[in-house]
């Protein structure tokens, strides 16, 4: 995959996350990007390297983001995923029952979630198909870049 068409990929997921209201993962992208990458140069006659600040490329950028997403949305969906398995083997063989409360530290107030088993489903299922769509555009970008 050459640069420019990197570079579209790039833009048209950042609208999709931002579309999504995952806008926070496409601005700690950005973070990472807009701070360069520190990469060692040999300077002939010194013994230690040199630091150099260089820009990531097109393909890189949209690595990262690739990374972000299966960090910000894969591997959340994945927990989800295991906290209903957790919930709905222990309403099965125990008393309890299947919710999760968030509790607030500063005033002590919770707030009471039940999960929807059918939503998780669909849910999983949609990940599986975005991690093999995320896996695919790695693949054209191609896994030679560094």
């Amino acid at each position: 995959m050459n640069e420019e068409d990197c570079s579209a990929v790039y833009n048209a997921l950042i609208e999709m996350l931002n579309s999504m209201k995952l806008g926070w993962v496409t601005d700690q992208v950005a973070d990472v990007i807009s701070a360069g990458k520190t990469t060692e140069e040999i300077v002939s006659g010194r013994k230690s390297p040199d630091l150099k600040l260089n820009y990531y490329s097109p393909q890189e950028q949209v690595l990262l983001l690739i990374y972000a997403i299966e960090k910000a949305v894969i591997n959340t969906a994945e927990i989800e995923s295991e906290i209903i398995d957790i919930l709905i083997h222990e309403g099965k063989t125990s008393d309890l029952k299947p919710e999760v409360r968030f509790t607030s530290s500063v005033d002590g107030k919770g707030k009471l979630f039940k999960y929807n088993i059918e939503s998780v489903k669909t849910r999983k299922e949609n990940i599986q198909e975005l991690k093999k769509l995320l896996e695919q555009l790695r693949q054209e970008i191609g896994s030679d870049v560094s």
